[in-house]
């Protein structure tokens, strides 16, 4: 249930849109918003509502800039229209700068949810002296939480910008000089979110058990798994399996089983393998309030991954859903044909397919509310091939406009870190230090989850499928690693968190040779082909879906269409030296005196 219900004061609000410079004109006015330290900050309670900001700081679409983000790497095709999209997406193309509204406003959010996050440190510090001794363990985990947040948004702000060279904010701007801050070193800021996160991994509550039993709050298993990823990043791979190794070991954290759990949002919010997410609620959106930037608490990425314009499942990803190989001794493979006398027939797509993306094949599974292959916007020559259901409320709406509201105020959580992401960060690590058959267990721990063939020899064991014999050679390092960045990973983790895929691509860069230049040249060179597709309805009749919905790897012997033009311009356009990380914002550039 979900438990936090944000009361969002005026203090926090006095700089609710901040870009890291304002003008000086600003600092000759009195503020009448502004509340006097004297009349708030003056104890846990109202500290506790400076904290409820910072968490709402989330809602804010520009901190993940995740639809701009999928159509950034290669999780997204811009919406309505082929071979040639509707609409013109700088993200897609590889034509952001500096200028970008999108990258302005994803550092101008970051740093508005730093800037609370140093409004509540700040406070905390201010009434420690005075905090009675029994209320000390409230103090502890209200300062966890805000440094936990101050370090993760210097992390998100540090794998996105600038090659790292960002300015560490760790006070509240006062006058004009605090805001004319310089970049800091890559390294610098390293040592700094670190130290946030190492402080809230220490003080944080692990999931469960918090005094108030709130699972949407940050624990410790959060801030292990932030902490794993930093070092991870910089290949520093024995310092990031202890921390994911404690996720996995210490906490109770288990990979969910109940695929009704998986991305739904009926019963799928924290979930037993949740570690992290951003926490809507009907209950509290404000309809009267924008739902552009987040003030309203709603979430709109269903609305942008289910309508003409926004991120759809690109052609790679669907086939390779589509195509994973399912274990045949599985159970769940297989289903009750009652179009074919109640006989046991394999299901058209495997069950991680089912639980991520719509795709037209899927004749077993619903998608809002109707059988997926009776949906109407699988289209070869206009809509698309695939849908992201991650976002979506598929399993309670027929259509998105039926949420109170309308379609753009939806309450879904958005999970930012889960386990089987852990899972697949310590299987790199174990690869990377020569625990090959470490890494198979944790890889195919996940693809048991979903049903699928297993990695690897089999050794005597007899209940599963695997895709070598006892008398093949067993997987290198080498060919494992090839796996995990060109199928588990991206299957696993397709289009979530913040910047999977891209900053895998930045660090795969380093360690592999692998990065999202050499991710585009392959993408430009693939052919699909789409074809008709012909299925049975729940009722027994056969339907025909026109228009070449479902795509194959090899030319089929009816009539197709060519599917081979997705990347071609962004492999054009894509400049490593550019689009590697955003740039500086030119806002902040031209604001700020000390990083011209």
């Amino acid at each position: 249930m979900k438990k936090i219900i944000y009361k969002i004061c005026l203090l926090v609000l006095t700089l609710s849109v901040l870009s890291s410079c304002v003008n000086d004109e600003y600092f000759e006015i009195t503020n009448p918003n502004e509340i006097a330290k004297n009349n708030f900050w003056r104890n846990l309670s109202e500290t506790e509502l400076g904290l409820n900001a910072v968490y709402q700081s989330l809602h804010n679409p520009g901190v993940l800039n995740k639809i701009n983000e999928m159509l950034r790497s290669d999780m997204g095709y811009p919406g309505y229209g082929r071979p040639i999209a509707q609409n013109t997406e700088e993200f897609y193309l590889h034509t952001y700068n500096g200028s970008s509204n999108s990258i302005r406003l994803k550092w101008e959010a970051t740093y508005t949810g730093i800037f609370r996050a140093n409004q509540v440190i700040e406070a905390l510090l201010a009434i420690e002296a005075e905090t009675l001794e029994e209320d000390m363990p409230e103090w502890t985990s209200q300062m966890a939480q805000a440094r936990f947040f101050r370090g993760l948004f210097h992390f998100y702000l540090y794998t996105t910008f600038n090659e790292g060279k960002i300015i560490i904010r760790d006070f509240v701007p006062k006058s004009q000089d605090d805001f004319n801050q310089p970049l800091s070193s890559a390294a610098d800021v390293l040592n700094f979110l670190r130290e946030d996160l190492d402080y809230a991994h220490k003080n944080l509550y692990m999931k469960g058990v918090y005094p108030s039993n709130d699972l949407s709050r940050a624990t410790s298993g959060a801030a292990a798994t932030v902490l794993g990823t930093t070092y991870l990043q910089e290949l520093d791979y024995n310092n990031a399996m202890l921390y994911f190794n404690e996720v996995i070991t210490q906490h109770p954290y288990q990979l969910e089983t109940d695929l009704t759990k998986m991305f739904t949002s009926a019963n799928g919010e924290f979930n037993s393998e949740s570690i992290f997410e951003i926490n809507f609620s009907n209950d509290n959106i404000q309809f009267d309030l924008s739902q552009w930037d987040g003030s309203s608490g709603t979430n709109w990425l269903n609305q942008q991954t289910s309508n003409t314009r926004g991120a759809v499942g690109p052609a790679w990803i669907a086939l390779q859903y589509k195509t994973e190989a399912m274990d045949d001794k599985d159970l769940r493979n297989f289903y009750n044909d009652a179009n074919n006398n109640n006989q046991l027939t394999k299901r058209n797509v495997p069950l991680r397919a089912s639980s991520m993306m719509a795709l037209v094949d899927d004749t077993q599974t619903q998608y809002y509310l109707v059988e997926t292959s009776a949906y109407t916007r699988f289209h070869g020559t206009a809509w698309g091939f695939a849908w992201w259901k991650k976002y979506q409320n598929h399993d309670i709406v027929t259509n998105e406009s039926q949420l109170e509201g309308g379609a753009v105020f939806s309450s879904k959580n958005v999970t930012l870190n889960r386990l089987s992401e852990v899972y697949l960060m310590q299987a790199e690590c174990l690869i990377k230090t020569g625990d090959v058959a470490g890494a198979l267990t944790l890889m195919n721990d996940i693809r048991k989850r979903w049903g699928l063939v297993l990695l690897g020899r089999p050794n005597g064991d007899t209940s599963r499928t695997y895709d070598r014999e006892d008398t093949d050679p067993e997987f290198t390092a080498d060919e494992l690693m090839q796996q995990l960045m060109k199928v588990d990973k991206p299957l696993e983790t397709g289009a979530e968190g913040h910047c999977i895929r891209t900053i895998d691509f930045l660090r795969w860069k380093k360690s592999d040779n692998y990065g999202f230049k050499e991710r585009l040249l392959e993408l430009s060179n693939e052919t699909y082909y789409a074809q008709n597709f012909t299925y049975v309805n729940s009722e027994g009749q056969t339907r025909t879906r026109n228009n070449f919905p479902s795509l194959e790897a090899t030319m089929p012997a009816g009539a197709n269409i060519v599917v081979n033009y997705e990347y071609d311009i962004s492999v054009l356009n894509y400049d490593e030296s550019q689009h590697t990380y955003y740039p500086i914002p030119f806002t902040e550039v031209n604001a700020n005196s000390n990083i011209n």
